[in-house]
C-alpha cells in the first residue's frame, strides 16, 4: 500500500533562494489552501539567522508557485524568538485559521493566527495555555534532543490541524507529536484538550516510535480523512491514514496498517534534517562546505533520517493533493485518487 501518491514531475516545486536572506537555507513543511481557484501556500523558511519564518506563495495550478518577497509571519514574542514554524491552514466559515509552532529554544508551543484575506494575519497567542505534556502521557524519544529539557517535558505541544467545519457547535482540532490528541472550543479562542491520546505509536508498524499530526482533517462521504506521520526506529518519516466518524471525532473507524506514502527520492532521503545530532545549534555554526560534510557523515553513519513531512493537503472531488517538506530542505507535491486511498 506504500506510495499511493504520484509525485509531480516538477518536484521540488519550491526551493530556498540564496539571494533572499530569510529563506536562503531551507524551505519546507507548508500549509496549503485552495480558494476560488487559487492555491495559497504558507511555508516554513530558514535563512542566514537560522530563525524560522513563514513565507507566502500563490499558484493557479498547484505546482508553479510565485513567492512573495517578505514573510507573512515572523517572530515577535518571547516564545517565538527562535522561530515560527510548520503552519497548517484551515477555513471555517468566512475566516482562515493558521496554527503554527512558536519555538523559544527550549520548548515548542502551538499558536494560532487568523485572517479574512490570507494576507493580513492577526496572532491570537498560545492555543493550549493549560497543557501538561506529562499528564497527557507524552514521552521522549532518544533521537530528539530538542525535547530533552525540563521546560519541554512539561510544555511541549505543536502540530494542530483544525477541522474545516464545526461539529455539534464546536471547533475541533487534532494536534501533537509523540501521540495525537483532540481539543475543542466554542469560539476558537478558549480550547480544552482531551488528556487520553486519540492515537499512539504501534510496535511492529511503520509508526512504531512516534506519530505526528499531518494536514487539517478532510471531510469525505465516509468520514473525516486524516493523514498523519509515523516514524520508526530507523527514523523514517512516512504517511499513514485514519478515518474518523463524521459526528464524533473521538471515534476511529479505520487506521492503515501500512504507510500510504514514504520517502524514496534523493531529495527525500537526506538533507539538513532538524533532528540530526546537534540540530540548529550545530548547523548555524557551520559553513556551507562544512554543512555538506555534516550531511555526508550522517549518511555514511546511517543516522540520516528520511523525511516526507506533509502539513498541507487539498481534497478536490476524487483527488487528494498533498504538499510536503522533503528532507527538511525543499517543498514537493504529489497526488492520488481518493478511491485508491480508500
Amino acid at each position: 500500500m506504500k506510495n499511493i501518491f504520484k509525485r509531480s514531475k516538477l518536484n521540488p516545486i519550491l526551493r530556498p533562494d540564496k539571494k533572499i536572506p530569510w529563506e536562503s537555507i531551507k524551505v519546507y513543511n507548508p500549509g496549503v489552501i485552495c480558494d476560488r481557484g487559487i492555491w495559497y501556500m504558507f511555508y516554513r523558511a530558514v535563512g542566514q539567522d537560522w530563525v524560522s519564518k513563514i513565507g507566502y506563495a500563490k499558484s493557479i495550478d498547484g505546482e508553479n508557485f510565485e513567492k512573495e518577497k517578505h514573510p507573512v509571519l515572523e517572530p515577535e514574542t518571547k516564545i517565538e524568538k527562535n522561530g515560527v514554524e510548520d503552519p497548517r491552514v484551515t477555513k471555517v466559515g468566512s475566516r482562515y485559521y493558521m496554527t503554527y509552532t512558536a519555538y523559544d529554544g527550549e520548548s515548542a508551543r502551538m499558536c494560532l493566527a487568523t485572517s479574512f484575506d490570507l494576507k493580513i494575519w492577526e496572532k491570537q497567542g498560545e492555543v493550549l495555555t493549560d497543557w501538561d505534556a506529562e499528564r497527557a502521557h507524552s514521552f521522549l524519544v532518544s533521537w530528539d534532543e530538542a525535547q530533552d529539557n525540563e521546560v519541554a517535558k512539561k510544555e511541549w505541544n505543536k502540530a494542530g490541524g483544525i477541522f474545516p467545519k464545526k461539529i455539534k457547535g464546536n471547533f475541533w482540532m487534532i494536534f501533537g507529536d509523540r501521540n495525537l490528541w483532540l481539543a475543542n472550543s466554542p469560539d476558537a479562542k478558549n480550547w480544552g484538550y482531551i488528556e487520553k491520546p486519540l492515537l499512539r505509536p504501534r510496535k511492529g508498524f511503520f509508526d512504531s516510535v512516534h506519530v505526528e499530526m499531518g494536514p487539517p482533517p478532510m471531510e469525505t462521504e465516509k468520514g473525516w480523512l486524516v493523514l498523519y506521520h509515523g516514524v520508526d526506529e530507523k527514523r523514517i518519516y512516512r504517511l499513514g491514514v485514519i478515518l474518523l466518524d463524521k459526528n464524533n471525532p473521538e471515534k476511529i473507524l479505520y487506521r492503515s496498517d501500512e504507510a500510504v506514502f514514504e520517502p524514496t527520492e534523493a531529495y527525500e532521503m537526506s538533507g539538513l534534517v532538524d533532528i540530526l545530532p546537534g540540530g540548529f545549534k550545530k548547523m548555524e555554526k557551520l559553513s556551507e562546505a562544512e554543512l555538506k560534510k555534516y550531511i555526508d557523515k550522517a549518511r555514511d553513519d546511517k543516522t540520516m533520517p528520511s523525511v516526507v513531512f506533509c502539513s498541507g493537503a487539498i481534497l478536490r472531488e476524487d483527488e487528494i493533493c498533498i504538499f510536503y517538506g522533503a528532507g527538511d530542505d525543499v517543498v514537493c507535491t504529489a497526488r492520488a485518487k481518493i478511491s485508491d486511498l480508500f
